[in-house]
């Protein structure tokens, strides 16, 4: 993660080409992740996680060998056309899991790739002082492990009676605009789908070009931003394993949530005005605290809106829209630290952040005082 941009500006390219170069990922899983889970609905998810895990490991070994642009571009291709490893695996911890015991898993989920984010970014910082082909070659290995791992270790979620007897691919699904338009017009599933977008929109608008904003803002080198990272991974380890489940306990998933927006704004606030390197660390601490709450609840929230044989659907719809906001953010991100200050990067998802209150009411409140009065009018 710390190492693309850089590897990016040492191939001669500006802060809005890398941003260009961020995007294909998820161009790629615009069209990829629907089809991804509605295999995985009808094949079962072991069968697509090895796919899409293999694809992954394409994608390092190109990383690995890019000494220009366009094995960059093509690494990028095939790990995104291929490669929709979080749909499939957000389909499984759904179909594994009690709807009561969704968020406190998706917590854990969650907590797991935080431990990623503190040994990843620390391991490839560190083997970058050799080259930038050294951690790449390194993270093909560890996707050969889990390919490993997955292959002997990890069961099939679905039953038979379970998948779809016949699939079918069209244009809509490889752009879900028929199952956006059915999603869209339950309102519990249309207000949840909204805020999900607009809080990635924001967050992905900050963490994409945070390698960009660091190394223009305070001069941080990969390694320094490696460590940043891995910061982010201790405290989301803790703060899930610790936190999330005594805060659910003693509050409100929706009180929980806007904790957590709170926690983002007042990051992105603080960055700011942050030019020191030791400073950033206060606000990434509050960044490592929101981006855990609020991805597993909204997560959960989003996965109890549908029957469970719809999980993966729903899913693949939803990491589209995500997919949206990936492309547009690094582009905007990226022209944004070439043309204007840096300090403009966090005031824009402070206020994205903000945004989401201004629709709770019709996202979260409404809809559910809606579904009450329907159900006293049915018991009358």
């Amino acid at each position: 993660m710390p190492i693309i941009p850089f590897l990016g500006l040492s191939l001669g390219l500006d802060a809005f080409q890398v941003g260009l170069i961020l995007s294909i990922f998820s161009i790629c899983q615009l069209f990829a992740s629907p089809i991804t889970g509605k295999l995985s609905d009808r094949y079962g998810r072991k069968p697509l996680l090895l796919f899409s895990q293999s694809s992954t490991l394409i994608g390092f070994l190109l990383l690995g060998m890019a000494n220009n642009v366009w094995i960059l571009v093509a690494a990028r291709l095939v790990d995104g056309l291929l490669g929709s490893n979080m749909t499939v695996a957000q389909a499984y911890i759904s179909d594994v899991s009690n709807p009561k015991d969704r968020t406190k898993i998706f917590g854990y989920s969650s907590a797991v790739f935080g431990i990623g984010l503190i040994f990843g970014p620390v391991i490839g910082g560190l083997l970058s002082t050799i080259n930038f082909s050294v951690p790449m070659f390194f993270a093909a290995g560890v996707s050969l492990l889990s390919i490993i791992l997955v292959l002997i270790f990890l069961p099939e979620s679905l039953n038979k009676i379970e998948r779809e007897n016949k699939i079918r691919f069209n244009f809509g699904d490889i752009i879900p605009i028929k199952e956006t338009k059915r999603f869209f017009k339950a309102v519990k599933i249309r207000g949840t789908l909204v805020i999900f977008f607009i809080y990635n929109f924001g967050f992905f608008l900050f963490i994409t070009t945070f390698a960009l904003f660091a190394e223009k803002q305070i001069h941080a080198t990969v390694q320094e931003l490696s460590f940043y990272m891995a910061w982010i991974g201790i405290l989301r380890v803790i703060f899930q394993f610790f936190l999330i489940s005594p805060l659910l306990k003693k509050l409100s998933e929706n009180t929980t949530l806007r904790i957590g927006i709170f926690a983002m704004i007042f990051t992105m606030a603080f960055l700011i005005f942050s030019t020191n390197y030791w400073i950033v660390y206060i606000p990434i601490s509050f960044l490592a605290f929101g981006t855990g709450v609020v991805r597993p609840i909204l997560t959960s929230k989003l996965t109890k809106t549908v029957k469970r044989e719809e999980t993966g659907i729903l899913l693949g719809v939803n990491n589209a829209l995500i997919s949206i906001g990936q492309i547009i953010t690094p582009i905007l991100g990226g022209l944004i630290l070439l043309f204007l200050p840096p300090q403009m990067l966090p005031l824009l998802s402070a206020v994205i952040f903000a945004l989401i209150f201004l629709l709770w009411r019709w996202a979260f409140v409404k809809p559910f005082q809606s579904e009450k009065q329907q159900s006293v009018e049915s018991k009358e």
